[in-house]
């Protein structure tokens, strides 16, 4: 890893609200792997969390696997895989906020990206 990609890794959490018992997470950070367990939110116990440190200089696609289901969340933003796959994506951040370090209480959650 470069410096440069260091410098733009940045927590992101991940939220699943939409039930199921084994809830993991998978995408273009784990070359689609499913190596990413979801825990129950102690706040929330009917959700399901993640956090991963991202580059955000890049677009990231992803899913859940829910029970052992492949899904979508309403919750992001999708996009099309050009195989004909839906995914939820995150997009990069602006230059701008790379520049800034982020520490915990600052964690980025994954949003919606509202362009």
């Amino acid at each position: 890893m470069t410096k440069q990609q260091n410098k733009n890794l940045q927590p992101v959490l991940f939220r699943w609200k939409f039930g199921g018992k084994k809830v993991f997470l998978t995408g273009t950070f784990d070359n689609w792997q499913v190596s990413v367990p979801m825990m129950l939110d102690p706040e929330a116990p009917e959700e399901h969390i993640a956090t991963l440190y991202l580059d955000r200089s890049k677009t990231h696609e992803f899913k859940f696997i829910v029970d052992g289901t492949w899904r979508l969340s309403a919750d992001f933003e999708t996009c099309d895989d050009h195989s004909g796959n839906f995914n939820n994506v995150l997009y990069p951040l602006p230059p701008q906020l790379l520049q800034h370090r982020f520490s915990h209480s600052k964690m980025n959650y994954a949003i919606p990206n509202r362009r």
